[in-house]
């Protein structure tokens, strides 16, 4: 968009251009033509991330269509991240898996028999107790060798009943509360990698919309900080023209109204549509009219103009008659 010092640059030449094309044109038509400035509607694109530019793919003046790549910026550190999120998110996929198929047969096997062996450990300590009992009776053997034996079947069979609870636990299979946990680990695994796609997808710039290319504010290997503008683009086939109705005419403004639009290097007339009617009264700007007009109520409308051939040019002195047919 034309910056206020730019519009400023224009007070010589609307001044003279309106004395000139403004009496030209009312004579012609009858009508009160109305003084603005062709803009542009422009956009700056840049990177959401900052990095090295490793290619810019436009030049000033192409025209680039929706979605045409236009820079990119260095992705290396970013793919090798995104290897390795995805190796976690298959390894959180797989541990989900295991967990949900529960033991193999050969594990419940192996358990089955540590069972066993407790089992028949216990019951020859049960054995040898009641022998070392009806000894300790007889006055054979000290009452110390009897308790010593107690202990170690208690141990025993503490240990055969720890392994049975085991091996219910491998035939129950996992609980919900271990799969659930898996699952939560592997989605967020998996919310990682869709994290990384979308910053790899950043490393791209693309056109919003068509458009022109006016300026290339970056080359090739330099460091592109993040929002900062690497080209600026506009639609030079439809630019735009702000007048300032007077307040007392404003009420005969419609949206949409059929609007033509003279520059003094065009030998006819362009058309256009009221676009925008600002909801608030200004003063006249300083660039436009005489003194003695600028203390003068306005409302700002905006036209759109209609240039398929890209005849207009930012900057250029413009005057428009409202209430034009096409």
């Amino acid at each position: 968009m034309i910056k206020n010092g730019r519009k400023a640059v224009m007070l010589g030449v609307l001044a003279l251009a309106g004395a000139s094309l403004g009496c030209r044109v009312a004579a012609v038509e009858g009508g009160s033509p109305l003084q603005g400035v062709v803009e542009l509607e422009e956009t700056s694109l840049g990177f959401e991330l900052g990095g090295r530019l490793t290619a810019v793919l436009v030049n000033e003046g192409d025209f680039v269509e929706t979605g045409a790549v236009i820079a990119r910026i260095d992705d290396e550190l970013e793919r090798t991240a995104r290897g390795a999120r995805e190796r976690e998110a298959e390894v959180a996929q797989q541990q989900v898996g295991a967990i949900k198929a529960g033991a193999r047969a050969e594990e419940v096997r192996f358990m089955m028999a540590r069972v066993s062996a407790a089992k028949a450990t216990e019951d020859l300590l049960k054995k040898q107790l009641q022998r070392q009992r009806a000894l300790l009776e007889k006055g054979v053997v000290a009452l110390a060798s009897v308790d010593d034996l107690d202990g170690h079947l208690s141990r025993a069979s503490a240990e055969r009943e720890a392994l049975d609870h085991n091996l219910k636990l491998l035939r129950q299979g996992a609980r919900s509360e271990d799969i659930s946990v898996a699952q939560a680990r592997a989605q967020a695994a998996g919310s990682a990698l869709e994290l990384n796609d979308a910053r790899l997808v950043r490393h791209e710039l693309h056109a919003p919309r068509s458009g022109t290319i006016l300026d290339v504010n970056f080359e090739l290997g330099e460091v592109v900080p993040a929002a900062a503008a690497v080209v600026t683009m506009a639609d030079t086939k439809q630019p735009y023209v702000d007048i300032f109705v007077p307040q007392a005419r404003i009420s005969a403004v419609r949206m949409g109204e059929p609007v033509r639009v003279k520059v003094d290097a065009l030998p006819g007339e362009l058309l256009g549509k009221v676009e925008h009617i600002a909801r608030r009264t200004e003063f006249t700007p300083r660039f436009l009219f005489s003194e003695r007009e600028r203390a003068n109520l306005v409302v700002r409308v905006r036209i759109r103009v209609e240039d398929p051939k890209e005849k207009l040019r930012a900057g250029v002195p413009a005057f428009v008659r409202l209430g034009a047919r096409s």
